[in-house]
């Protein structure tokens, strides 16, 4: 199992995953989860929920254990006070996940807090339903403007973009900071980014890596470099 570099400051690696390719491996995942994680699977009714908690906690260790050198069942995995998963004060990386239907995606950064997000594009979705219920009151105006034709794919953007940002935070939809900056909503519509190239760019940050998925991650600082990886247990 090779090891990975912590990223430098003004980095983000950005890791993708399929849980449905890595299901045969689901009883090593599973080894590796703490008591608590292993609570929560159980809570889960649907057993393909419990397969995707499992595994993409499993990976997530995995990916810790690397970039830290230790035994990924031996990190301790804490929770700040909005519920935001993290490592003790004593690490500098920082580290989000979001995994949805198939996959999951993984960003790790140091010192500043970071946020991801990963939604499948359902075009069967009410959109318009969904968004008077997700968007803020100055948000609802620049959604009002979108062209019907655009709105499908506008709402996966701003929904991911919010959701990163929020998470990021550290607090998610308990915040009461949940509109998106003026600029941003401006940006959404014509934000298009098919791969993560390794160049110095704004966030948050909206990308797509995964066919048929909208993505987008968020981190504290405005400029960074963003790294692409794709995960496999056996390399």
């Amino acid at each position: 199992m090779h090891t990975l570099s912590i990223p430098l400051r003004a980095e983000v690696h950005i890791w993708s995953a399929c849980l449905t390719e890595n299901e045969y491996d689901l009883s090593y995942f599973s080894a590796l989860l703490s008591e608590d994680e292993h609570q929560r699977a159980d809570g889960l009714k649907f057993t393909k929920d419990k397969y995707a908690f499992v595994i993409s906690r499993g990976i997530l260790r995995c990916l810790l254990g690397r970039y830290l050198k230790e035994d990924p069942h031996q990190i301790d995995i804490l929770y700040g006070l909005w519920g935001k998963p993290c490592l003790s004060s004593k690490y500098s990386l920082r580290f989000n996940l979001s995994h949805s239907k198939d996959y999951a995606l993984y960003a790790f950064t140091v010192y500043d807090e970071v946020g991801i997000d990963l939604e499948h594009i359902d075009p069967s979705l009410e959109v318009e339903e969904l968004a008077q219920t997700i968007l803020s009151s100055q948000e609802k105006p620049y959604w009002a403007k979108i062209d019907p034709e655009d709105k499908s794919s506008a709402f996966f953007k701003l929904w991911v973009y919010k959701e990163a940002s929020l998470k990021a935070s550290g607090r998610g939809w308990l915040s009461h900071q949940q509109e998106l900056p003026l600029p941003i909503l401006e940006n959404i519509s014509q934000a298009s980014c098919p791969h993560i190239e390794n160049n110095n760019i704004t966030s948050p940050h909206y990308f797509e890596v995964i066919p048929g998925y909208a993505s987008a991650f968020c981190v504290e600082r405005s400029c960074v470099r963003p790294f692409y990886y794709t995960w496999d247990l056996h390399l």
